[in-house]
């Protein structure tokens, strides 16, 4: 993170600029302070030095499509900015006070082309850097060759970083990029090299953020899946619609890319071996096409997504959530014409049959788990007395959604033969076990009761 981002997270005091959805704005800055909230956005809180004309005015709790601000330490623009808050206090011992709160922000914007009178707050182009990806996306920044004497003691080592060849893909009219970053540091004795893999979303033209954010959103719930567990993204760059190349290119920060589920830390940055990695999914054109998918199937990527994005979910909804994305998966696939495998009456069959071979081999029995599971599905929503053993739901719920992501993995170019190897990695074989023995031997308490 850069030190105007730095600045920001700790608090500044500056000038503010809300920017309309027109992109203009009052030349008369509202001077105020910007922070990092408790509710993990930024807070900025602005004097309301006028407050009996604000009561009057049609503007009174817009939202502006952004907040430039210039302080201390530099310029940034605020996007995916909330609805303005108000508090007016006339006479009294406290201020009146403008308050908002942003998901994402650029450093280092060019203020001095407010003076053309309209603010471009459009983006060109977003890489956001993910450490520890590196086995996933079979790609190496850096590396250190070591040089021993005679004694065989260390004598040197030489560090190379490089980065290698972007992989692209087409997303439409943007192009999704995956290479590599590295920075160097280099103070007194104390040296630190930082080489994430990045993965960026390019524009021709300049456009609003959310475009490019939900394309990397997607991307990352992607590297979430692989690495079954939450993958932060730690830093960005960002090039600017309001001006050409930069030199140094701007920071960016967001909350949902960098700050991850609740009570959920960044961890040390080293994970184990991917479920899966880039070259399973033929490169940068399986990403896309993830990126693509959701649009089609959200419901099921909702699903699998889901659990590592938000929490806090108990068993009982975790396969809910995955019966539910299957539902609507087949109910879209019919509406594009496949009624052939989608016609099986229970969903979690189909999907099973679908799958084939690696997942039969999985549960030992496809039939048997695709009635449990949907067994286990229905009595939960429809009767209020169905208290099952929760691991035996947790057994279900964990490989319906395996299924699901094995689906829509198979969707976007991984093949069955990889497929096989991911039923065999997926938890060691702990969950293979658990399912198989569920699946031999069905506890009387699993089935819902007849009506």
């Amino acid at each position: 993170m850069d030190k105007q981002l730095e600045a920001l997270m700790s608090g500044v005091v500056g000038f503010f600029w809300p920017i309309t959805e027109e992109r203009g704005f009052d030349p008369e800055p509202e001077r105020g302070f910007a922070s990092a909230g408790s509710s993990r956005k930024l807070e900025i809180q602005t004097l309301n030095e006028n407050p009996r004309a604000s009561l009057a005015s049609r503007e009174k709790n817009s939202r502006p499509s952004a907040i430039v601000s210039l302080f201390p330490e530099g310029s940034a623009v605020f996007l995916n900015v909330s609805g303005r808050r108000e508090t007016s206090n006339f006479g009294g011992r406290r201020a009146s006070v403008y308050r908002y709160s942003a998901r994402t922000v650029i450093s280092g914007y060019p203020v001095e082309h407010l003076s053309e009178g309209r603010a471009d707050i459009r983006v060109r182009e977003l890489r956001a850097h993910f450490p520890g990806i590196s086995h996933w996306a079979g790609l190496r920044v850096s590396s250190i060759d070591r040089e021993r004497k005679s004694n065989d003691r260390l004598g040197a080592a030489i560090l190379r970083l490089q980065s290698p060849d972007d992989v692209v893909a087409d997303l439409g009219s943007l192009t999704l990029v995956i290479g590599g970053h590295w920075e160097i540091k280099n103070e007194d004795d104390r040296s630190s090299v930082y080489s994430p893999v990045s993965i960026g979303v390019k524009a021709k033209r300049a456009r609003d953020i959310t475009e490019l954010l939900t394309v990397l959103l997607r991307v990352q719930n992607l590297v979430n899946v692989a690495y079954d567990t939450f993958v932060h993204v730690d830093g960005g760059i960002a090039v600017l619609g309001a001006e050409g190349e930069p030199d140094p290119f701007p920071r960016f920060w967001n909350d949902s890319l960098m700050e991850g589920p609740t009570g959920r830390g960044p961890g040390k940055g080293k994970r184990g071996a991917p479920l899966f990695d880039l070259a399973d999914l033929k490169g940068a054109q399986g990403v896309s096409r993830w990126v693509r998918l959701h649009d089609t199937f959200p419901s099921a990527f909702e699903a699998v997504a889901g659990p590592y994005r938000f929490g806090g979910m108990t068993w009982h909804s975790y396969l809910r959530e995955t019966a539910i994305g299957m539902e609507r998966l087949i109910a879209a696939s019919r509406r594009k014409g496949r009624p052939g495998w989608t016609a099986e009456k229970l969903h979690s069959y189909a999907l099973a049959r679908r799958i084939g071979a690696p997942f039969e081999e999985f549960v030992g029995d496809a039939k048997v788990w695709a009635d449990l599971f949907w067994a286990a599905y229905n009595g939960g929503k429809h009767q209020a007395d169905y208290e099952p053993e929760s691991r035996d739901v947790a057994t279900l719920g964990l490989s319906g959604n395996l299924l699901l992501t094995a689906y829509l993995l198979h969707r976007c170019g991984m093949p069955k033969s990889r497929l096989a190897r991911m039923f065999q990695d997926r938890v060691s074989w702990q969950l293979r076990d658990r399912v198989r023995a569920l699946v031999a031997s069905p506890p009387s308490g699993l089935h819902p009761r007849s009506r």
